[in-house]
C-alpha cells in the first residue's frame, strides 16, 4: 500500500498538533492535511503507514473514535503546485473562477 492515510470521523476541534501526537511513534510524517471532519497524513515509509492503520483504526482522537485507513484515489497535488510557484514567485498565477486563466 501507499504512504497516504485517510482519517475519517475527525473532530472539528482537532488541530495539526493533535494529529502529530496521535501518529507519534509510527514514523516520520511528510504532510498533514486537515479538512472539516476528515483529513490525510502522509508518511515517509509505506511500512509505517501500514502499522499506523493496523494499530490506530478505531482509536480515540480528540474525543472521537476515528477511522484510519489507506487513502484511495489519486493524490491531489495542488499544494505541491503552490510550493513550485512559491519558489519562483511570491504567489501562484492568478486564476479566475471557472478555471479560465487570465
Amino acid at each position: 500500500m501507499g504512504t497516504r492515510i485517510y482519517i475519517g470521523r475527525l473532530s472539528y476541534q482537532a488541530r495539526e498538533k493533535d494529529v502529530e501526537r496521535f501518529f507519534r511513534g509510527f514514523g516520520r510524517l511528510r504532510e498533514i492535511n486537515l479538512k472539516n471532519g476528515f483529513g490525510f497524513v502522509e508518511f515517509d515509509d509505506p511500512r509505517d503507514a501500514d502499522d499506523a492503520v493496523y494499530e490506530l483504526n478505531g482509536k480515540e482522537l480528540v474525543g472521537e473514535r476515528v477511522i484510519i485507513e489507506h487513502a484511495r484515489g489519486p493524490i491531489r497535488r495542488e499544494y505541491r503546485e503552490r510550493e513550485r510557484y512559491d519558489s519562483r514567485d511570491s504567489r501562484p498565477p492568478y486564476r479566475r473562477r471557472g478555471g479560465v486563466d487570465k
